[in-house]
């Protein structure tokens, strides 16, 4: 049985605002604007320190975030490693619950959701050219869980590469696709949008 915070219906997840961001945090708050969990980057090595501060070639070093609920607890922790477009996710007891992958296409932007073996679970699909919001859907096409991105106003916009999803589940989803719903709106953000500014 999945963790309370991930048995929610609906996830607001908001990039901390800095104007050097030297590593990605996030605040998960309900649907009433009460923080409900965290997400921070962990195991960041002095060289993507480095590299976020100078360059854009961050996004081709692995990076590890933990999601956590509001008593600190970590219940899902996400990996990406070197050079890949591609985030393995897990439950904090070790338990692998599949991957998140970019897909290489014309179009609007596509993430395959795949279970520990390989087997596709799912999509996530870009709704516009612009992808900004984006349709998670099963196996069979049905839509699931819808990610939002919100506008944060004028200088967050210009400044920052902070964003906020709104991750919103449909009463039938069920795990591990719930669970992967919410970390595709993270691969979204550090795969397609830290460096969109």
């Amino acid at each position: 049985m999945a963790p309370p915070l991930l048995q929610r219906s609906t996830f607001v997840v908001e990039q901390k605002r800095k104007f050097f961001e030297l590593r990605n945090q996030y605040r998960i708050f309900d649907e009433d604007g009460h923080q409900i969990g965290a997400i921070e980057q962990v195991k960041q090595s002095p060289l993507a320190i480095f590299a976020r501060f100078g360059t854009d070639l961050d996004v081709a070093l692995p990076t590890w975030l933990e999601i956590s609920d509001s008593d600190g607890h970590a219940v899902l922790s996400m990996h990406k490693p070197w050079f890949r477009m591609t985030f393995d996710v897990s439950r904090a007891d070790g338990t692998q619950l599949g991957s998140i992958a970019k897909q290489i296409r014309l179009g609007k932007a596509r993430f395959r959701i795949t279970d520990p073996s390989g087997s596709e679970m799912g999509e996530v699909r870009a709704e516009n050219w612009r992808a900004k919001d984006f349709t998670v859907v099963d196996h069979s096409g049905n839509a699931i869980a819808r990610a939002t991105k919100q506008w944060r106003g004028l200088a967050t916009e210009m400044f920052t590469d902070a964003d906020t999803y709104v991750v919103s589940l449909e009463p039938h989803a069920s795990e591990p696709l719930r669970s992967m719903a919410l970390a595709a709106s993270l691969a979204i953000d550090v795969i397609l949008k830290e460096k969109d500014s």
